[in-house]
């Protein structure tokens, strides 16, 4: 090979070698924007630099580390000078080790960084604040009285006695300034008590800013389980007595039934409840239990019997009844569902009154009901059958149960109002939305309106409740079991309904 092929061989080599650097400039330029590519090619807008990708950060799973990475944040925000600039006012940032190890013990061997989760990059800046639920868990219904989700965990748990309404994201969060605008620290650690009703009247106030009712609203109750999602508390002490008066209902009710033979007993009731409880056992642990669970479905949800006497009676009844059932089943998995797993976005979403399916499966069950009832009205006073007209207590049944869902639409319009729920989210809940704008031509103080609103329904609830063993309303009871019995038995009552 001569000297002539050996030099363009190398000529050659040597172009490629400088192409391929030159094609990889800009990616690496790229990637650290302090570096500026040898090429004509445009370079790309440089991402926010994250300060850790680069400067390794302490291991902070480990005291060592901790303290590591909280000493570099205290060389700037031990100093007083160390503040944010929000609107026209400068807003103090200084947390001194001392002051962040006495106010917040529990979480003195915690990073700053485990917190703020955002600010280690460049811009020194945060979006979201502390990440509180990185760790903890969201709230249950028992806890807060409601799962508070549009309100930010420091709202409630520092002490800062000043909330603001976002209007970015309607959310409930600390103010930069007390109520005359005059700027506060939001470096504060110092928890509050949440559990004292005084941490509660920072929002609870009337013509307070942040579309909070007046008053602070007692638990809901484990009765109101029927239609809502509830803890398992009893709530306001009238829900205490009306299960009171539930219990004694279904005690007397027991006895009525126990006062007949059980499988040929006559007196001893005793030996009645023991043949009663072996009739039970057998039938669960033997083929009869599928012919049970038939009869549920058929006769109990769908209703066949009364489908077959008259369809206009169904219809009526399907509109009630399988609305609640619906309603309590959705209630009963949302509370099982967010016992078991808080974190869980599904449960989160179905807790959230404000969350599109919730609100438009509550406000469409609530209009069956309510459709039910007009409907069986429709029927006792102006087509008024023959077989209704002595049936006083159907009348009572009617009004408490046409009040309870009719206060619920108005309870919920009111709520709507109140908290000034944005219209694309507020629609969802078609029915209470129109409600609402109905209520916004009014001009009460309707946050000092709702918790009276929210007594009322409560105390109908409690009637209802307490009301059922009682009225006409007790057959709820009566039927499946009577139905159930037949089918253990071998009875076949084709006209029982």
């Amino acid at each position: 090979m001569n000297s002539k092929r050996i030099l363009s061989i190398l000529a050659g080599a040597a172009l490629l070698i400088f192409m391929a650097a030159l094609n990889n400039t800009p990616a690496v330029a790229a990637n650290h924007p302090g570096l500026k590519a040898a090429t004509l090619v445009a370079e790309p807008a440089p991402e926010p630099l994250v300060c850790i990708n680069c400067h390794r950060a302490p291991n902070i799973n480990t005291n060592e580390g901790v303290i590591a990475s909280r000493a570099f944040c205290y060389d700037c925000h031990r100093k007083p000078e160390t503040k944010k600039r929000v609107g026209t006012n400068d807003i103090s940032l200084q947390v001194t080790p001392a002051m962040f190890d006495k106010n917040q013990p529990r979480h003195r061997f915690i990073a700053c960084i485990n917190c703020h989760t955002d600010v280690a990059r460049s811009p020194h800046k945060t979006k979201t604040g502390a990440t509180c639920l990185e760790c903890h868990n969201r709230h249950s219904e028992g806890t807060a009285h409601a799962p508070h989700l549009r309100v930010s965990c420091q709202a409630c748990h520092f002490k800062s006695e000043f909330v603001r309404l976002d209007p970015k994201d309607h959310r409930v969060k600390l103010s930069h300034t007390n109520y005359d605008s005059v700027p506060i620290s939001l470096s504060d650690h110092s928890p509050s008590d949440a559990a004292d009703e005084n941490t509660c009247k920072k929002c609870h106030f009337k013509k307070n800013p942040v579309g909070a009712p007046a008053a602070v609203l007692p638990s809901k109750s484990a009765l109101c389980i029927l239609c809502h999602n509830s803890p398992l508390a009893m709530g306001a002490p009238v829900f205490g007595l009306a299960g009171l008066i539930f219990l004694a209902g279904i005690f007397i009710m027991l006895s009525f039934w126990f006062k007949g033979s059980v499988k040929g007993e006559e007196t001893s009731l005793h030996r009645k409840i023991s043949l009663s409880s072996e009739s039970i056992w057998n039938t669960v642990f033997s083929k009869q239990f599928f012919t049970l669970i038939k009869i549920f479905i058929l006769d109990i949800v769908f209703q066949r019997r009364i489908l077959k006497e008259s369809v206009s009676r169904w219809s009526m009844h399907s509109l009630i009844f399988t609305a609640i059932m619906l309603r309590m089943g959705l209630a009963l998995f949302t509370a099982i569902g967010f016992y078991f797993n808080p974190g869980s976005e599904w449960m989160t979403a179905l807790v959230d009154k404000n969350y599109w399916f919730t609100a438009l499966a509550n406000d469409f069950l609530g209009l069956l009901i309510l459709s039910g009832i007009i409907w069986a009205v429709v029927k006792r006073f102006i087509i008024k059958p023959d077989h209704v007209v002595t049936e006083y207590q159907d009348n009572i049944a009617l009004v408490i149960l046409g009040s309870l869902v009719g206060l619920g639409f108005v309870l919920e319009g009111a709520r709507i109002l109140v908290t000034g729920i944005p219209a694309d989210i507020a629609a969802y809940s078609f029915a209470g939305y129109m409600v609402s704008k109905v209520f916004s031509f009014f001009p009460f103080d309707w946050a000092s309106v709702y918790p009276l609103l929210w007594y009322a329904h409560g105390a109908v609830a409690a009637v209802f409740i307490a009301y059922l063993p009682f009225g006409k309303m007790r057959h709820i009871f009566n039927t499946p079991l009577t139905y159930f019995i037949e089918a253990v038995d071998g009875v076949k009552n084709e006209k029982r309904v």
